[in-house]
């Protein structure tokens, strides 16, 4: 009989599996308290949660959601890296915590329905962030309009420096009559 806290762990999980882009399952031994404090904060300011949950309840939330494939993942001691925002901003702020002296220990994760082995962290940091991509289709966007301003803007400048030449020819004209 399972109980109400299980229960809610389950449907806690479930929600933020529902939710999350990427999921990433690792292994925080070796990490103290406050290591994993100040990974949490990092992660908190991507968009992203970090939680140390039970394999068994884990696994009924993935079968809940259809990430069955986690499965695989999940032996030993276990944290859940949830990125609801940006996965590559997840990813390179786990990666950055990574370059110091103690490890988290990335098993393999899920990109949407999509499992990734243990080299999960190079393939989704390498990908562009949320707002790279956005400044991307705006520079698309707007290279065209700005190439239709400048032609406008040239066909503008051309009429004036016509109109400009003839006022030059006529001042000397009018000049020499009065």
């Amino acid at each position: 009989m399972p109980t109400q806290r299980k229960v809610e762990s389950v449907a806690d999980l479930t929600d933020k599996l529902n939710r999350t882009q990427l999921t990433l399952v690792t292994d925080y031994r070796g990490l103290t308290v406050a290591e994993i404090t100040d990974l949490r904060k990092k992660l908190r300011d991507t968009g992203a949660e970090l939680i140390v949950a039970k394999n068994t309840l884990t696994l009924r939330a993935a079968k809940e959601t259809g990430y069955e494939a986690l499965e695989s993942l999940l032996s030993g001691p276990t944290a859940l890296a949830f990125a609801f925002q940006d996965a590559a901003k997840t990813a390179k702020a786990i990666s950055d915590f990574n370059k110091g002296p103690k490890k988290l220990v990335v098993r393999g994760g899920m990109l949407g329905n999509a499992l990734l082995g243990e080299n999960v962290l190079e393939q989704v940091s390498s990908l562009p962030t949320r707002e790279q991509v956005l400044a991307q289709i705006v520079g698309g966007v707007a290279a065209p309009v700005s190439g239709v301003v400048g032609v406008i803007n040239a066909a503008i400048t051309n009429v004036l420096y016509v109109l400009q030449a003839r006022i030059d020819q006529l001042e000397p004209a009018g000049e020499a009559a009065a």
